[in-house]
């Protein structure tokens, strides 16, 4: 998501000022009309991509926190200030401090969170607000804390699915680099004080490892600039996280990963939004914010047009062409039945069941296959090392 900080005036005259991740200027736009502003200015908030957000481990323990202290009958304050000390971070400290003075000063809880787009996304700080409004608290923080759980295990999913591949990668590249400008160099000279004529193999490996050190400066500045560039367009630019998931999308075997693992998390968090007594366009709206761009997110900016439009949900989803057909009836069961929240929870335990299987089946397929792929590489390179070498000394005469 992209930060965006707005100035809008309200219906009422009042100007709003504030912050509001969004993924594109469409779904800021979404957000003043949705809330009847009028929009006098919003420019991209600067703030370093790569700064340390919570964990979902620190969100995880800091909910389970506060239900117990909501279960224990202590009130907010006392809790907040509980949890303060409890998680003695430079990174929380100031941020607690200053929830705890916006709750004294009389705001939700939900609304001082809201304050920290960073830390605290649109689904924690949706559900809690779904609580404060049932007077269920206890319950939401339950449940957030289930899905915090969960996400850490998607997270940890997507790692073993790429753990493996990167580490051969890494290490295949290391050993490419060492023959390449250590190794061929010194058969080179070897040869060359032998009078012995280079074979082809490795004047060609020379060439590669000559043009390589030649320009290894120019090489690296533009991999500086790419890399800057990218951050650029896809950190900074307000359509950049949609450019972003659709670039990653394209990708031949992760792409279909990551649709996979989108589709999951909407599942789950629309699910988990509906469960705590969310409107349907509400929790579209909070399940949107937590996608990471990507056609899903362009997906349910349509599904919301469409139930504006007057169509069911089922009805939305599957004009948009972007969900399973399985979905789409399960979902058009549960409201013929009036078992909406019941079918979401069937839907989300069916593609996690999925997923982890996907995952599962993409490791044992793409362990080895690598091997076999890097062990031939590796052989192309002892080969036409070290054959043509052997060769040329086993012709001479001692």
């Amino acid at each position: 998501m992209t930060l965006f900080r707005y100035k809008a005036l309200g219906p009422n005259g009042i100007i709003h000022k504030g912050v509001i991740e969004a993924s594109s200027i469409a779904v800021l736009n979404l957000f003043f009309h949705e809330r009847h502003l009028s929009p006098i200015s919003y420019f991209v908030h600067f703030s370093w991509p790569f700064k340390k957000k919570l964990s979902p481990k620190t969100l995880r323990d800091m909910c389970l926190h506060l239900e117990q202290f909501e279960r224990a009958g202590v009130s907010l304050i006392e809790s907040l200030e509980e949890l303060a000390k409890a998680f003695p971070s430079r990174q929380l400290q100031p941020v607690l401090k200053e929830i705890i003075n916006n709750v004294n000063a009389g705001l939700l809880l939900s609304q001082a969170l809201a304050k920290h787009p960073r830390l605290f996304d649109r689904a924690v700080v949706g559900l809690i607000s779904a609580g404060e409004k049932t007077g269920h608290l206890s319950e939401t923080y339950a449940h957030l804390t289930n899905h915090l759980e969960w996400v850490d295990d998607i997270q940890a999913q997507t790692v073993k699915a790429l753990r493996y591949p990167l580490i051969i990668a890494g290490v295949l590249t290391i050993l490419i680099f060492c023959f390449l400008f250590f190794l061929v160099p010194e058969i080179v000279k070897f040869m060359s004080m032998a009078s012995i004529p280079l074979p082809w193999s490795i004047e060609a490996l020379l060439h590669i490892s000559t043009f390589l050190e030649s320009r290894s400066c120019v090489l690296f500045l533009l991999l500086i600039l790419l890399s800057c560039a990218s951050i650029g367009v896809f950190y900074f630019h307000p359509q950049g996280r949609l450019w972003k998931g659709a670039l990653l999308e394209s990708l031949p075997i992760l792409g279909h990963l990551r649709k996979s693992i989108n589709l999951v998390r909407f599942s789950h968090v629309f699910s988990l939004s509906v469960n705590n007594g969310i409107e349907i366009l509400e929790a579209l709206q909070i399940t949107r914010e937590t996608l990471k761009g990507g056609s899903l997110s362009t997906a349910i900016i349509s599904v919301e047009t469409f139930i504006k439009e007057g169509l069911t949900l089922s009805q939305a989803m599957e004009k948009a062409k972007a969900f399973p057909s399985f979905m789409i009836r399960m979902v058009a069961r549960g409201e013929q039945t009036s078992c909406l929240d019941k079918s979401l929870l069937h839907i989300k335990e069916s593609l996690e069941t999925a997923l982890k299987r996907r995952v599962d089946h993409l490791i044992s397929v793409i362990e080895p296959f690598l091997i076999i792929f890097f062990a031939l590489i590796l052989f192309w390179l002892v080969a036409s090392i070290f054959l043509p070498l052997y060769e040329t000394l086993s012709t001479l005469d001692y």
